[in-house]
């Protein structure tokens, strides 16, 4: 059964993006965005929802909407403070620029939200702001991605060093004692990148005679996984694996395996569990994934926004990590069902 990506889902995402940003009309334009090539084509989209009135101000701040994971997780967390009548979601992208984010910052404090969630682009260099506008009364949750260096800001996510495991754990059964293998990372000084390549190396690499070939930052973009892949390939013809930090340098690679005519000779590892990944997975293209659970992580974000803002919290801060699931050939048909029920996936 083919599957396709269903667009609503990214029209969604783009819609709760535009609504308004953290500033005013006058002072800041919502940031225009785009759905990512693994969306489909673009289709209507939805009418915006009402304002809530005397409803707490949240705002979410995402590295960049045109990144899959990001765009997945901003459709869940509109999906999830929907269901609160006290709480309302603004959406403002970063466009993956850390002054972007950190002006996006300043400003939401500045005009008064209530709440600030955070996909930060760079813990270490945004952690002192955030202690400080801690400091000074405005709450804050780091999703998704967490150096937890500022003690009381919430967190919520998945653990990337347990990502990275039990992917590497799957290659090292399915791959030669003395395979070559290439690394596609994330951004320079990103924590889940790291951490993920340190789990390749504690489990599969460190003190094995597998080779790794080449390395490159591929800044999360399926696009430069296949622009990588591509170049590899040229230079050389006996790659065993791809081992990306995410799924959508892992389809990229894959789709230049695909052209070029190799995709039966290598395999391919990613992060996300995104539902093109699975079903990459289930095509027999994607050797496995490891899903942080955009959903999972959205239910909990507002839950714990929820707590703190109405005082049930009286800590003002939560961290929790959620579960970490490995996504199979064996396992990956429950995901392509949950996909299609949740509209993310079309026959």
């Amino acid at each position: 059964m083919k599957k396709r990506l269903l667009s609503v889902l990214m029209a969604a995402v783009m819609t709760a993006a535009l609504l308004a940003g953290c500033g005013s009309k006058e002072e800041q334009q919502p940031a225009e965005t785009e759905a990512p090539a693994e969306a489909g084509e673009a289709e209507a989209e939805a009418p915006a929802p009402e304002a809530k009135e005397g409803a707490y101000k949240v705002a979410f701040l995402p590295t960049d909407m045109s990144a899959t994971f990001a765009s997945w997780l901003a459709e869940e967390l509109t999906t999830a403070f929907a269901a609160y009548d006290d709480m309302e979601l603004t959406i403002m992208d970063s466009k993956n620029v850390l002054e972007t984010q950190l002006s996006n910052m300043e400003t939401c404090v500045a005009q008064g939200y209530d709440y600030v969630i955070l996909l930060p682009l760079e813990p270490a260099a945004e952690d002192d702001y955030v202690a400080q506008y801690i400091e000074e009364g405005t709450p804050f949750m780091n999703i998704n991605l967490d150096d937890l260096g500022v003690e009381k800001a919430s967190s919520v996510i998945a653990n990337p060093y347990d990502l990275g495991t039990v992917v590497a754990e799957f290659a090292k059964e399915h791959l030669d004692a003395d395979a070559n293998v290439v690394v596609l990372l994330g951004p320079s000084g990103n924590t889940d990148s790291i951490e993920r390549r340190r789990a390749y190396d504690d489990i599969l690499l460190n003190g094995s005679n597998i080779t790794v070939l080449e390395e490159q930052i591929g800044d999360w973009e399926k696009s430069k996984g296949m622009e990588f892949m591509e170049s590899w390939m040229q230079v050389h013809d006996d790659i065993d694996a791809v081992l990306s930090m995410n799924d959508a340098m892992a389809i990229g690679a894959i789709e230049a395996a695909k052209d070029a005519g190799k995709l039966d000779q290598i395999q391919f590892y990613g992060v996300d569990g995104l539902a093109d990944a699975a079903v990459a997975i289930e095509a027999g293209e994607l050797n496995a994934t490891a899903l942080q659970d955009a959903q999972v992580m959205a239910t909990e974000a507002a839950r714990i926004v929820h707590e703190v803002l109405t005082g049930e919290n009286t800590d003002g801060y939560e961290k929790i990590q959620i579960p970490v699931t490995l996504i199979t050939p064996d396992n990956v048909g429950e995901f392509i069902t949950r996909y299609t029920e949740n509209g993310m996936l079309t026959e």
